[in-house]
């Protein structure tokens, strides 16, 4: 197999290769062991975010009509490898970009897109993914969490675990079951909810490497409109 560039992909590599010169720095090998070690690494990824928003690196896979540039899945790559050379802060934004923002596409209203997905894109605002549970990993029809409706809200009680970023995210979507009754591969109702909710509780996880880059997250009688806006 040759995993050598073709012209187009050559062309792109180059492309990518001198934005990223142009307005980063390349690692040196005390910052590849002790990268942003002294400063806000949070502000610092929006920073670049935006950076990368304005001259339309940031959501490479993303439709045109969403700001993006419909990047191929080897351009992906081609621009992951490249950034990775340069010491820029990674990591926080590849949930929302990859899963929240691409399922919002799909299935939210024109008012919900035009709401979240700019800034999602843009770095203000960052969201996590809130699946897996004590008893749901792989088998997230495992889930227990619920989701009582109660007039125009939806109540929502239980536990999320494993999720990465909670602690720092402003939105979450959220899978909980409502109808307990119903076979475990129904019943399920997914969620758009704000991390900064009454009665949310985020819990980071100590890892044996000292950092807690994932969570447990508790809901207690958390409120959710039942509402498209």
């Amino acid at each position: 197999m040759d995993f050598k560039d073709n012209q187009e992909q050559a062309d792109f590599r180059k492309k990518c290769r001198q934005w990223l010169e142009n307005n980063a720095k390349l690692k040196t090998s005390i910052e590849k062991n002790n990268e942003f070690a002294n400063i806000d690494y949070l502000q610092a990824a929006k920073d670049w975010q935006k950076k990368k928003y304005d001259a339309g690196w940031a959501m490479l896979h993303w439709p045109k009509e969403y700001g993006g540039i419909a990047a191929s899945a080897i351009e992906r790559i081609i621009w992951s490898e490249e950034e990775s050379k340069f010491n820029v802060p990674r990591g926080i934004f590849e949930i929302g970009l990859g899963m929240c923002g691409p399922v919002m596409m799909e299935y939210a209203s024109e008012d919900q897109k035009a709401r979240y997905l700019p800034p999602m894109a843009e770095g203000k605002e960052i969201w996590c993914q809130l699946f897996s549970e004590p008893s749901a990993g792989s088998d997230v029809a495992g889930l227990r969490s619920k989701a009582v409706q109660d007039g125009d809200n939806w109540i929502i009680n239980g536990q999320k675990v494993w999720t990465s970023g909670a602690h720092f995210s402003d939105y979450g979507i959220l899978v909980v079951r409502h109808d307990a009754s119903l076979e475990k591969h129904k019943g399920m109702t997914f969620f758009f909810i704000d991390m900064k909710s009454p009665g949310i509780e985020v819990k980071p996880i100590k890892q044996i490497t000292g950092g807690s880059s994932f969570n447990e997250v508790y809901f207690n009688d958390v409120v959710i409109p039942d509402s498209k806006d």
